[in-house]
């Protein structure tokens, strides 16, 4: 039986259950096919409440019966954690099956970041705790929720300050994991791996043997990365699989529970494990007066692609964004930091908000942003990484569409990159042109493609 494709869900979470709204239940009759109303929608909601928090969501099909008719129900949302646009009654993880939905029907749309959840939150109210507390108490809440805690570190500010949240307060992950290439010899990341982070993991090791280290060679990964697409989802185009930018090392990262060994046990297993990204800084901005934080879908794509929305059957592992997560503790992280950084900037912005280190202007209309990598912004937010004298790679990715990790593979002889890069070029077709809108020129996918902002939240 078909379900309908268009049915609406959306749900919010507390720490240790999740509601799930239904708001349009198609209702099927018993009678034979001829009579089955797949179209009638009922006026109605429901909920279900799933069980522990570390199940974001399980598929459910529930069958209600009265008066000789099925009102039935299906969720398969697990991807829905990580942000989806929505245009009409259609829903979709991809940017560009969103371009393609509004060149067939144009129409007002939306990228949805867990808004139920985070707008239960008044966003005006600072949390009584420190920020430190605030970031050992989502440390103790990964530790609890999981079998097995992968922590992906880079050894920047972000992923620092989320692994001393753990180590200081005497709570361990699994393992610390990093991903790099042996071909790669001209990146931000090879200069930050060479200089600090390799340093950072040879005494993390030797003062917590319990750790394991893991470091993941992923070159030959990327030389078949268009088979190992076309394996779990072989009826798109390839590009419909990347975010807003056409980096390959979040592919090869979000497709590695199926092929790193030690992963696939957990898994099989039935352990419940959890990778940690250090995402994302607060991003905030001032407009008449007012603080703003605003989600948006290119930081949420930085972190993971469409793809592994699209495939995560609830039975690959969970990734947990440290600071941006839809728990609690999480909530009150962003709440606090937002907090932190009006306390700093305020004075300043109601004189002259331009004359702040690092302030940039938004788009028209939206005001002016501050600088999520100046020194004082990151002293703001992370204490703990200037209490002694860490040394941090300040330097990152300068392109829109290019991931600064993948410079030694694109355009390149590597097996592999001239289909990328054909990929890449196939964006320039006429079959595409209807994207060109999209780009911050008009032009080229490589200006980057303009950024979609969950609703306002107002600190």
């Amino acid at each position: 039986m078909n379900y309908g494709s268009s049915l609406y869900h959306s749900y919010y979470s507390t720490d240790k259950n999740f509601v799930y709204a239904i708001k349009y239940i198609k209702y099927y009759s018993n009678a034979g096919p001829t009579d089955v109303e797949q179209h009638k929608t009922l006026d109605t909601t429901c909920l279900y409440y799933s069980g522990a928090v570390e199940r974001l969501s399980y598929t459910i099909l529930s069958v209600l019966l009265a008066n000789n008719k099925k009102y039935i129900f299906e969720m398969t949302d697990f991807g829905d954690r990580y942000g989806y646009y929505q245009i009409g009654d259609v829903k979709t993880y991809s940017r560009f099956d969103l371009m393609d939905l509004h060149a067939e029907s144009p129409q007002a749309w939306k990228w949805h970041y867990n808004d139920e959840f985070f707008n239960a939150y008044d966003w005006a109210v600072e949390p009584r705790e420190s920020i430190d507390e605030l970031y050992r108490n989502r440390a103790e809440q990964l530790r609890r929720d999981y079998d097995y805690l992968v922590l992906y570190y880079s050894g920047g500010y972000d992923s620092a300050n989320m692994l001393y949240a753990f180590l200081d307060n005497g709570i361990y992950p699994d393992e610390i994991c990093v991903f790099y290439s042996r071909h790669d010899t001209v990146s931000n990341q090879y200069l930050e791996l060479r200089d600090h982070t390799w340093k950072k993991l040879a005494e993390i090791a030797k003062k917590y043997p319990q750790i394991k280290i893991r470091k993941v060679d992923y070159s030959d990964y990327f030389f078949n990365w268009s088979s190992r697409v076309k394996e779990v989802n072989p009826d798109q185009d390839l590009i419909y699989n990347f975010g807003t930018i056409l980096s390959l090392n979040h592919m090869m990262m979000d497709l590695s529970h199926r092929y790193i060994d030690d992963w696939k046990h957990i898994l099989d297993n039935g352990q419940k494990m959890a990778w940690i990204h250090g995402a994302e800084k607060p991003s905030l901005r001032y407009l008449d007066d007012k603080w703003i934080f605003n989600f948006h879908d290119g930081l949420i794509r930085a972190n993971i692609t469409p793809l592994r929305q699209k495939i995560d059957n609830g039975k690959i592992g969970v990734y947990e964004f440290f600071y941006w997560a839809p728990t609690e503790a999480c909530a009150k992280i962003m709440i606090k930091q937002c907090h932190l950084l009006k306390q700093l900037y305020d004075p300043q912005a109601q004189k002259d908000f331009s004359q702040i280190p690092g302030a940039r202007p938004c788009a028209e209309g939206y005001g002016h942003y501050v600088d999520t990598m100046s020194l004082p912004f990151t002293r703001t937010i992370y204490p703990r990484n200037f209490a002694g004298n860490e040394q941090f790679f300040t330097i990152k990715n300068a392109s829109h569409v290019w991931g600064n990790r993948d410079q030694w593979y694109f355009n390149s002889d590597h097996p592999g990159s001239q289909e990328h890069w054909a990929m890449y070029r196939s964006t320039f077709s006429e079959k595409y042109q209807h994207w060109r809108q999209w780009y911050h020129d008009g032009n080229s996918v490589a200006s980057g493609i303009k950024n979609a902002m969950s609703r306002d939240y107002i600190i």
